[in-house]
């Protein structure tokens, strides 16, 4: 659903004399249903979706009188909600390999066998249970965070490509390359689950 920035603001605030932490309430009330969506179309899950969502709506709540009325509200919200989605998958990953004990005190350097993968379950794992829109969920959610987010904008969310460039602030070639690798990288991840039904 496209909006007018101006319309968009002029619903969402009410009159010019409404204060704008009312302001920013009403627009968290208004489109707390579209952040959740987003969240739950990255995440792929109820929990981390919920806490991306309530994240969004705070940092609204913080930084609206940061807006720029030339991108409307969906934009705006949509780029929160990507930017804390890629900064917890940073910090997720970074969370990913722990560091064994590596017997020396005085030895400090890591190389690479003194980590541990991460022991979550894999999409093929997810297979296994036999839920095909999580496994769909999980595989989308295991992609570099980018490259997540152009899919779900296009193939997921049905987003021509000059739209979901402009919300992610991308070319519209990065966007094609993003998401053709995207279905790719699915197609890899799928294809076990794929022949299995057949």
């Amino acid at each position: 659903m496209k909006e007018n920035p101006a319309e968009a603001r002029k619903d969402d605030e009410g009159s010019a004399g409404t204060p704008p932490v009312d302001q920013a309430k009403a627009i968290v009330e208004r489109y707390t249903p579209h952040a959740y969506a987003l969240a739950f179309r990255l995440t792929g899950n109820q929990a981390d979706a919920w806490d991306l969502a309530q994240n969004a709506m705070l940092r609204v709540l913080r930084s609206y009188s940061t807006y720029d009325p030339s991108y409307s509200m969906e934009q705006w919200l949509s780029r929160i909600v990507r930017n804390l989605f890629i900064d917890k998958k940073r910090s997720d990953q970074r969370r990913r390999e722990s560091p064994l004990e590596s017997g020396a005190e005085d030895d400090d350097r890591l190389f690479p066998a003194d980590t541990l993968a991460d022991p979550s379950d894999s999409p093929e794992d997810d297979a296994a249970k036999g839920d095909e829109a999580a496994v769909v969920r999980a595989a989308v959610a295991a992609l570099p965070a980018e490259t997540a987010m152009a899919v779900m904008l296009v193939d997921i969310e049905g987003r021509s490509y000059e739209e979901a460039a402009r919300m992610l602030e991308i070319p519209v070639s990065t966007l094609g390359v993003r998401v053709f690798r995207g279905r790719k990288t699915l197609k890899e991840r799928l294809k076990g689950y794929w022949e299995g039904r057949a």
